[in-house]
């Protein structure tokens, strides 16, 4: 009988363990959409305050008409991930430790559902080679997609744009001590674009499960330390990255509680993968950036708990992040023990569907036949891994059976 198993969102687990997040490699995306296993495309923070206090302002909303938007398809497809993977573990000579790979901000929406539980969540999970693979279902995030930009209007579209507007005139190429003075200036200048990328490949573990991440950094705080920085002192190439956001001002109630929504998917989406840096910019309601405000991630949850609002009426204050974090794990764990040694021709889903009739449930359900086969082709015919990514796994596996014997 096809499986189809349940999982409420009111489950958690009973402890939080999490080990310490550590970054295995990175790679960059360019303005053609390639990729380069390198760090070319890292940004690094520098902002220059005088521009805060300037009559006009700073001007989020400058240059939308020329916006550069990415012309393909960006639904979180693997193959760049797995590339970077199969870079790393031929130059280890060993598969990566994980029972998941997939990507971070598939996890952050997974880890808020207690809180944020409005959209149609639909993930595929392709079992290769004793590990799960996990990529959103194309079919219905294009539809989502499709939806979300019929009922969008200019104006939401440049509330979107701001947030790359921001991270343009918040970062430079290369360290501040390296740039010229007309690098940092001509910043307002240029053409904003939401193409180049730089993605981080994270090793952590939530609970029993181990996972490889792929996450987009916006930044970094100060510099990248090189493998030969990296000592056991504490000091880590994911201490140094930064996250940037944007959000209106808060100047009511109901705004304070859009921003805690937002600022509890932020801190999610950093502690995943362990940035310990959230950077803010607050815009008015003309996209004119009126301040900026740093939070340690770590401080995040007490923050959140302990709010003034909440205080002014007298509710009784709520761990949110411990609360997603248990149910995080619980989720996770349960994943990968039911489809722990799962048959390797079949393929799965994850759903959670906010109109479905039974309420707060998150089903893991096998697909049917022809599913299954679309998606265990090769990537570059339509499927979720690509051929180089099995046929390396392949070299890998036939060479470690190889030196075992001998």
């Amino acid at each position: 009988m096809p499986l189809n198993k349940r999982y409420s969102i009111h489950q958690q687990a009973k402890s939080a363990t999490v080990k310490q997040p550590k970054e295995l490699t990175c790679y960059s995306r360019h303005m053609d959409n390639t990729i380069t296993l390198d760090d070319s495309t890292l940004k690094y923070y520098y902002f220059q305050d005088k521009l805060l206090s300037s009559t006009q302002g700073v001007n989020l909303g400058a240059g939308f008409k020329q916006f550069k938007e990415n012309p393909v398809e960006d639904f979180g497809i693997v193959t760049h991930l797995l590339a970077s993977i199969e870079s790393y573990e031929r130059a280890n000579k060993m598969k990566v430790d994980a029972s998941i790979i997939t990507w971070r901000g598939l996890m952050r929406q997974l880890m808020c559902l207690p809180y944020d539980n409005r959209d149609k969540i639909v993930y595929n999970i392709v079992p290769f080679d004793g590990q799960l693979f996990i990529q959103v279902d194309v079919p219905t995030a294009r539809a989502q997609r499709a939806e979300q930009e019929a009922q969008s209007n200019e104006h939401h579209k440049k509330l979107q744009y701001s947030g790359y507007k921001f991270e343009t005139l918040a970062t430079l190429d290369k360290p501040w001590v390296e740039a010229s003075r007309e690098d940092v200036e001509k910043r307002h200048t240029l053409i904003v674009n939401n193409i180049e990328q730089y993605s981080s490949v994270v090793s952590v573990q939530f609970g029993k499960t181990k996972l490889v991440l792929g996450a987009e950094v916006d930044c970094v705080w100060d510099y990248k330390p090189s493998s030969r920085e990296i000592t056991g002192d504490g000091d880590d190439v994911l201490s140094h990255y930064v996250e940037l956001k944007t959000s209106g001002i808060i100047d009511e109630p109901r705004k304070f509680n859009t921003f805690e929504k937002k600022l509890l998917k932020s801190w999610s989406q950093c502690f995943l993968v362990g940035i310990p840096k959230l950077i803010y910019g607050f815009r008015d309601d003309d996209l004119v950036l009126r301040s900026i405000e740093e939070y340690q991630v770590d401080k995040v949850p007490v923050l959140l708990k302990n709010n003034s609002f909440v205080k002014a009426q007298n509710a009784k204050p709520k761990n949110k992040c411990m609360h997603c974090l248990k149910f995080f794990i619980g989720l996770i764990d349960w994943v990968s023990e039911t489809l722990e040694g799962a048959d390797e021709t079949t393929t799965f889903k994850l759903i959670f569907d906010p109109k479905a009739e039974e309420k707060g449930i998150i089903q893991l359900i096998e697909n049917t036949p022809e599913v299954s086969a679309e998606l265990l082709k090769d990537a570059e015919d339509g499927g979720l891994i690509s051929k180089s990514f099995k046929d390396w796994r392949k070299e890998l596996k036939d060479s470690t059976a190889a030196s075992t014997s001998s």
